[in-house]
């Protein structure tokens, strides 16, 4: 049985880098502040120094590592009680040493240890059948954990954003976007008749041309400006009427803010992720590359951009949808069923 002394430390273990993206970061950084409240928390991450910015100023006891092995001697200096797994990877060997002596969590959904870990939190209430035989799955929309920074929409202002004769469309394909899925959008939505203001998102490690994006749109009726943000990205999407996201926690804010989605997947089996948000209408999604997507993408985006009841009715329908509690909830739950004293039969 493991042991739940309280006074054990908890240990975050996430991933974060330029060809990764930070969301992995930015989720475990707002579920360890609210355990950082009451027990000891260390934050390792796995990467190079991209996330130093959004862990320096918020006082928790962290370091970045370069790979797996140093995660693990963290682990073995400390000797966790709890130990909180926030990326897509890690060696079998070691989780299951890990699991001999503290309690596994995982905060990401396509973690390859699923079956490995003792409690999963999931921001839906739709699992897929291969879940079944992991032993703890906390599952459902008040289980989203959600950026710090993100605020809701007013519906006032969501309006008089449709009212003005560019819309104002947000691209953010996350991460590095290898596959420069930011200029296949930017290529489907250059013959919109619909002039469009089009803020574009892009992370740390976007290596392809900015002058090819911007290039992009020219000879169309477009504005575009390329932002580089993160803690901040909310203060442009505010003012954005649609946004074209890769999936991932960033439609999950998004739904939480009023904003609406298109949503680009890159592998159809991870669908089940934003299943329960469609159902809701407050987001859609096509599966695959946007390049063989293009005309159902373009149609999609081009039916919204120009459909102001459309994006009205996604806007109102995400009010009260998502709580934005998800990260207190989950460190609550860790604090009572994790670390929680075992208690005399």
């Amino acid at each position: 049985m493991v042991d739940r002394d309280p006074s054990r430390p908890v240990l975050f273990v996430c991933r974060g880098s330029v060809q990764e993206g930070l969301g992995h970061v930015m989720r475990s950084r707002a579920v360890a502040r609210e355990l950082a409240r009451s027990h000891a928390v260390r934050f390792v991450v796995i990467g190079d120094e991209s996330p130093l910015n959004l862990l320096a100023r918020y006082g928790l006891d962290f370091e970045i590592v370069p790979g797996v092995e140093d995660a693990v001697a963290e682990f073995e200096r400390l000797r966790p009680g709890v130990v909180v797994f926030d990326l897509l990877r890690f060696p079998s060997e070691h989780v299951a040493a890990f699991g001999r002596s503290a309690h596994l969590v995982s905060l990401s959904p396509v973690f390859d240890q699923l079956a490995a870990v003792d409690t999963v939190f999931h921001r839906t209430c739709v699992t897929p059948p291969e879940w079944e035989g992991i032993p703890s799955v906390r599952a459902g929309l008040q289980y989203a954990v959600l950026g710090e920074h993100v605020e809701r929409i007013e519906s006032g202002a969501f309006r008089k954003g449709l009212e003005r004769r560019e819309r104002a469309v947000a691209i953010a394909m996350g991460g590095a976007d290898a596959a420069n899925k930011t200029q296949a959008v930017l290529d489907l939505l250059k013959p919109s008749e619909h002039p469009l203001l089009l803020w574009v998102m892009l992370g740390e490690g976007y290596k392809h041309s900015y002058e090819e994006l911007a290039r992009s749109v020219r000879g169309s009726r477009h504005e575009i400006i390329l932002a580089k943000t993160n803690d901040s990205m909310w203060r442009i999407l505010q003012t954005c009427s649609l946004a074209i996201l890769a999936g991932g926690i960033t439609t999950y804010e998004a739904a939480y803010a009023g904003l609406p989605s298109i949503n680009v997947l890159a592998d159809p089996a991870h669908r089940f992720l934003l299943r329960e948000l469609e159902d809701h209408g407050v987001c859609t999604s096509v599966a695959g590359d946007p390049a063989e997507l293009g005309q159902r993408l373009a149609e999609r985006a081009e039916a919204l951009v120009t459909g102001t009841n459309a994006l009205l009715k996604m806007h109102l329908a995400s009010e009260n949808l998502i709580d934005g509690l998800g990260a207190q909830r989950i460190a609550l739950a860790v604090e009572r069923e994790c670390l929680a004293q075992e208690r005399p039969a």
